[in-house]
């Protein structure tokens, strides 16, 4: 006859381990893995990110050389053009007056916006998320510190209104002076 532990169904079809330290090392390395993997692909990613990035920082360039050597070239074309079109214009200058507009000045490139945001590299990561975790430490410190110091007010708080609702007179009665003010103060609390 089986023991219970064979005839016991797995949880969610998960196989019953005989062995727990070789289970225990499998799940060590799958999860190993799964980060290796994870932080692998995070770096592919920002790579990609810093590719784009220089590309577009590139393709700027690469622009405002285009945008420089064409109006060069155009500006010669242009004024081969012009003459074609000086005969032109005297043609339709006889035949009616065409004002002749000034050629339009060369533009700038647009300012290198992507070369600001160049991807971090490992150290300034390092040192970002070490600001963090130290200002959530000091964070986590001063709520801590809050916190005890709410607990000891409220602490003295008690001990003052037991001692004071403690009080008897001569005979060892009760006073009854303190009970009555600490009913008020609850009945105006809950309003």
């Amino acid at each position: 006859m089986a023991g219970p532990q064979e005839r016991r169904k797995p949880f969610r079809g998960r196989k019953f381990h005989k062995d727990l330290r070789e289970y225990k090392n499998q799940e060590i390395k799958r999860s190993l893995v799964h980060r290796a993997r994870l932080r692998k692909s995070y770096f592919k990613l920002l790579e990609k990110e810093g590719e784009a990035n220089s590309r577009d920082a590139k393709g700027h360039k690469e622009a405002a050389s285009s945008d420089e050597s064409p109006n060069s070239d155009s500006e010669s074309s242009a004024s081969e053009g012009e003459n074609s079109e000086s005969e032109d214009e005297d043609e339709i200058s006889q035949s009616s007056s065409v004002k002749q507009r000034a050629p339009l000045p060369p533009q700038r490139p647009p300012k290198k916006e992507a070369a600001k945001k160049r991807p971090m590299d490992f150290l300034e990561r390092a040192k970002l998320a070490k600001e963090r975790k130290e200002q959530q430490k000091e964070e986590k410190l001063r709520r801590i510190q809050e916190k005890r110091r709410m607990i000891e007010q409220k602490q003295k708080e008690r001990e003052k209104r037991k001692e004071s609702l403690s009080k008897k007179t001569r005979t060892g009665q009760p006073v009854m002076g303190p009970k009555i003010s600490n009913l008020l103060e609850k009945i105006r609390n809950n309003q």
